[in-house]
């Protein structure tokens, strides 16, 4: 599989604290994590890790924080090809602080002058499209260079995209993960997750902005709501000990983008993606937190079987221990009983009603940075 991707790129400086800082106070820390950072660039580590020929387009700054993005992402052979140098600006750096005592993050995004892509035209025909909707005209030229592709656009407040231009990208591409923080704000609506209700109508007001992509949206730490047929569903997240939740995002797009070019259904897909992601929380960091393929394969088949054979529906041994999910049978899930409290367990649960299935037919995009007319 090869794969481009197109977004911002950082410098990222993690830092765990063992409480957050007060004002005026001095503490002492003993660890830090410096890498590449930013969705699309973390996207692009994860599958290259995961043994696949990726692609970075974005624009780092000249000074020493770019310089060392770009050594990292050659000495990992990620293609740098597209990576521009803006020779007048810095490179943008993230600051995360994760407080160890709450595992909340605080991230200080420094941006003196935001830096886009000058030049898209992209020379090889790529598999898989994934973008951060940060770049929208090097975006809209890739899809239209690359129409059969895979293509996934991964909407999150982090990487502080235009609102208008994601979702203008959003109808023009197969899938699209929403971080909730971003559906919330687009849909001008409250998730409460003891309510499915309220899940359900920020899902139906996303279908009905964009109906003809699959949508999935990321629900934190109780996993990710999607469409399948005529139900809406929750696919909840594995039981981990979570520290650090910094990229969970970025990991989850990357191994779902994996999962899709494999041909698997789209509920195997989020699963793995779901296992990635909740694995990666249980380290700091971002890119040193990404798990082996092999790791999120061995945990999915000590959970449901051999990973590349047809599924049977099968019965997970409850533990009823403290700090394990409860369990049920997937036959009786597939049953489509619905449920009262979206739960975290390791199988998915329908949530609330029956909708229409769509269809989703990519389309060509308008190649210019102005917000273009909707597509026909």
């Amino acid at each position: 599989m090869n794969v481009l991707s197109i977004g911002k790129i950082a410098y990222d400086i993690t830092i765990p604290v063992e409480n957050f800082p007060t004002e005026n106070s001095k503490m002492s820390l003993k660890e830090r994590m410096e890498y590449s950072g930013g969705s699309a660039c973390n996207v692009a580590l994860l599958l290259n890790k995961w043994n696949c020929e990726t692609y970075f387009s974005g624009v780092i700054g000249y000074d020493d924080y770019g310089s060392s993005i770009k050594k990292e992402l050659d000495s990992e052979n990620v293609h740098t090809n597209y990576l521009e140098t803006n020779y007048e600006k810095q490179t943008t750096m993230n600051i995360v602080l994760v407080n160890k005592a709450s595992t909340s993050r605080t991230i200080m995004a420094i941006e003196p002058v935001i830096n886009h892509i000058k030049k898209s035209d992209y020379q090889e025909s790529f598999e898989v499209i994934y973008s951060d909707g940060f770049e929208y005209s090097a975006t809209v030229s890739a899809l239209n260079q690359n129409p059969t592709a895979i293509s996934l656009l991964g909407a999150s407040l982090d990487s502080g995209s235009d609102e208008k231009e994601v979702m203008t990208i959003g109808k023009n591409v197969k899938y699209i993960t929403f971080s909730i923080d971003f559906a919330e704000k687009q849909t001008k609506m409250k998730a409460d997750f003891n309510n499915p209700q309220t899940l359900l109508n920020i899902y139906k007001e996303l279908k009905n902005k964009l109906p003809n992509t699959n949508i999935i949206v990321t629900l934190k730490n109780m996993g990710a709501m999607y469409q399948l047929n005529d139900e809406i569903k929750v696919m909840p997240t594995i039981s981990v000990q979570e520290v650090d939740r910094t990229g969970a995002g970025d990991i989850f797009d990357g191994a779902l983008i994996y999962a899709l070019w494999k041909n698997y259904d789209i509920e195997k897909a989020i699963r793995i993606a779901n296992i990635a992601a909740g694995l990666s929380t249980t380290k700091y960091g971002v890119k040193n937190s990404m798990p082996l393929l092999s790791e999120v394969i061995s945990y999915y088949e000590q959970r449901f079987g051999p990973i590349d054979v047809v599924e049977q529906p099968v019965v997970v041994e409850q533990n009823a221990q403290a700090g394990n999910v409860a369990t049920q049978n997937a036959a009786q899930v597939n049953a489509g009983q619905p449920v009262q409290n979206v739960q975290t367990t390791p199988v998915p649960t329908q949530v609330v009603q029956n909708v229409a299935p769509q269809t989703v037919t990519p389309q060509n995009v308008t190649p210019t940075g102005q917000q273009p007319n909707n597509p026909s």
